[in-house]
Parts: structure tokens; sequence; C-alpha cells
């Protein structure tokens, strides 16, 4: 997947994040400036030390060459810099006060109604407030659970290299930490390796966030391994096993009284009736979740709902129900604040899917440059995805 760039313009002023984050990664591996520049070769390109300094303090930006030579030296994908440059859209949402409690409370809250944007903006200041206080007591542990929040919120805006390279450094930097927090940051690991399609890992990880919560009676936590177990169920096709470890979670939910995450676990097991075939059932669950979802004032939830209850009505060979529900998602999805590309993506997979199925050429062309126009800025992996990228490479690249 290529990553999405900067413009011509924006490359000329450069990018103060993404400085940012070459120097962490160049202060992270120890080396110098001269250091990067002896790596770079090493690596098969070029990069004068002089220009690492000017894109390390924003003044240019490093064309795509430099990037993957770059990205070569610090083991990281071009993808990660360009979702980093991606975050910039959120600069404008960083609290100017607060203490580090109360800013992790907020972005919590914010993470629990559908705004990833603002939730990550809020744990990053977060961080950033733990980290002048080198001598508080818990510092690092505190600074470690933050790291892992912000992974979640990097989990819901598709950032997943970020969102790792977070998570692996609050369990290398976080020193002894209790293991209900180490459960957690597995389990955001197994989130991550869900979305990039590493099933197998994720089921691993998944298993042993859920042993370990168990064990630190984290009732909550073991509630959502619960529920990433069952969506790894569901994903690997075992919709059976995969409904009924999702009811369990939902069940925890309601009795913790988490209305969003017990909303979350009744949505997937609507999606997993509907996906072993039963349909009628799994329409009505979904429209449930619908109005749960309103409800609740969870755009990104809501969104993904209606989504899953046009493909739903697509299934059942309903394609005017289809429209309707993916139009909504679509209205839901594509907010002022932050767009649910993902989403997006597949509501046009199934106008997509429609429109061939119609014969309705200028349905399919619109439906299909959708397509192409959201495929680059998606890093996760998950059916509708695949299907199209096996239809481009059968088409080599052509058009529909």
């Amino acid at each position: 997947m290529e990553a999405t760039l900067p413009s011509e313009d924006d490359r000329l002023k450069g990018s103060v994040r993404l400085g940012g984050y070459l120097r962490k990664l160049r202060e992270g591996y120890g080396y110098s400036l001269r250091r990067v520049e002896e790596r770079a070769r090493a690596v098969g390109g070029e990069i004068d030390n002089s220009q690492l300094s000017r894109y390390e303090k924003g003044i240019c930006f490093p064309s795509f060459d430099k990037l993957r030579v770059l990205a070569g030296v610090f083991n990281v994908s071009v993808q990660a810099f360009s979702d980093v440059c991606d975050l910039e859209e959120f600069q404008h949402l960083r609290p100017e006060t607060g203490g580090p409690a109360e800013l992790v409370d907020l972005g919590i809250a914010a993470l629990r109604a559908g705004d990833a944007g603002l939730a990550f903006a809020r744990f990053e200041r977060a961080i950033e407030v733990l980290l002048e206080q080198p001598d508080a007591p818990g510092v690092r542990q505190r600074i470690a659970q933050a790291r892992i929040d912000g992974a979640a919120a990097l989990i819901r805006l598709g950032k997943l290299a970020l969102a790792e390279q977070e998570l692996r450094v609050a369990l290398r930097d976080g020193g002894d930490l209790e293991d209900a927090v180490v459960a957690r940051a597995m389990l955001a690991l197994a989130n991550v390796h869900v979305e990039l399609g590493d099933l197998h890992l994720a089921e691993l990880e998944a298993d042993r966030a859920h042993e370990m919560a168990e064990d630190a009676g984290d009732r909550q936590l073991a509630a959502r391994a619960l529920h990433t177990g069952g969506f790894l169920l569901a994903r690997r096709g075992r919709h059976a096993c995969a409904i009924e470890k999702l009811r369990v979670a939902a069940s925890r939910y309601d009795e913790l009284s988490d209305p969003v995450e017990a909303a979350r676990s009744r949505l997937a097991v609507g999606v997993s009736l509907v996906a072993s075939g039963k349909h009628r059932e799994g329409i009505r669950l979904l429209e449930g979740s619908v109005v749960e979802c309103r409800e609740l004032g969870n755009r990104r939830l809501e969104a993904l709902a209606w989504s899953h209850l046009g493909e739903a009505w697509f299934r059942a060979d309903h394609s005017g129900h289809a429209r309707r529900c993916l139009r909504e998602s679509d209205t839901l999805s594509g907010g002022d604040r932050t767009r649910f590309a993902d989403v997006l993506f597949v509501n046009a997979y199934y106008e997509w899917r429609m429109a061939r199925l119609e014969d309705h050429p200028t349905r399919e062309k619109i439906a299909f440059g959708r397509l192409r126009a959201l495929r680059s800025g998606i890093e996760k992996r998950f059916p509708e995805l695949d299907e199209f990228d096996q239809f481009i490479e059968k088409r080599g690249g052509s058009h529909a």
C-alpha cells in the first residue's frame, strides 16, 4: 500500500510532528546525526546529516525516496511516517491545561463517545505532562498506562503501526508493570494483530490477556478479552462459538454497567448471525444495535451498525434497504472531525457489488472510484478490502 504523503507545499515547509518522530527514533537507537548518515549508506541510500537535522526541525519534508531510506534505517514502515503526518489534523484538539489524571479521564470519555481523534490528543498531552514529572511516584507505570490508552485511540484511527510501537514502548519502558497493565497491553496488541490479519498471533495474545485478567480479578479487562476472542472466532468462520463468547462478553459488560462495550459485543453478535446465514435474526439484532448506538451517542458504533445492517440487507437480496443503510452510515462516517475510512470503504464495496449485479455501469464506476481513493489510506485488513485487492490484481490494476 502506497503511503499518502504531503503536497509539494507541505514538503517545502516540513512537518514538526514528523520531525519530532524522526528525532525520537534516532535517539531511541542512540544514533547521532552522523551515525544515521552512515546507516543510510549501509541500507543503500543517502541521507546527509544536515538534511536529517532540517527534517527533525520541521524545516523541510523528506522525499518519498528519503523516507524509504529512513524506514530502512529505523526498521519502521513508510506508512508509519504518513500516519504521523495524518495526526497533525488533531493538533488543535490538544488541551493546554489539565493534570495527567484528568487528561486521561477526558481521553477515555472521548474514546467511549467514538471520537478517537480527540481521545488521542488528550492521551498524548497526558503523556507529555507525565514525562515532565520524572521523579513522581509510579510515573513510569502511569506513562505506560497512558500509552496503552493512546494506542487504543490509534487503533480506532486505523494507525496500526504507530499503535504497535506505542504498546511496545509501554512494555519496554514501563518498569515492573502490574499484571493487569501488561494484560491490557497484550490485549491491545491482539487487537492490532487482528486488524493486520495475523489471527494466530492475535489469538495467542488474547488468550494470554484473558488469563492474566482473570488472575488479576479485572472483570472489565476479562470481558474485553472475551470480546476479542469472539471476534477472532468470527474471523475464522467459527460463528456459533463466536456468538456464544460474544454474548457472554455482552452479559458481563451489562453487569459492569458498561453500555458502550455491551453494545459493541451485541453488534458483533448480529454480524456473526448474518454471516452464519441467519439473516432474519441477525437483521433484527442489527436494527436494535442502530437504535442502541444512536442513544449512546457513539458516532463510530452507529456508523458500523448501519454499515453491517446494509451488508445484511445486501445478503438478503434487498438492495433498496441496503443502499439506505449504507448511506446513513456514510453520513456518520464522513464527519468533520474524524473520517472512518474503513467504514466508508466497506460501504462503497457493497455499493459497487450491487451496481455490478444490477449491470449499472455509472453507479459501478462511481463506487469503484471511491474504493480506489479510499484504499491507499487503510492499513488494516478485512474481507472486503482483500477481495477488492484480489480484483485489482486480476485486472492488472485497470479500471472497473
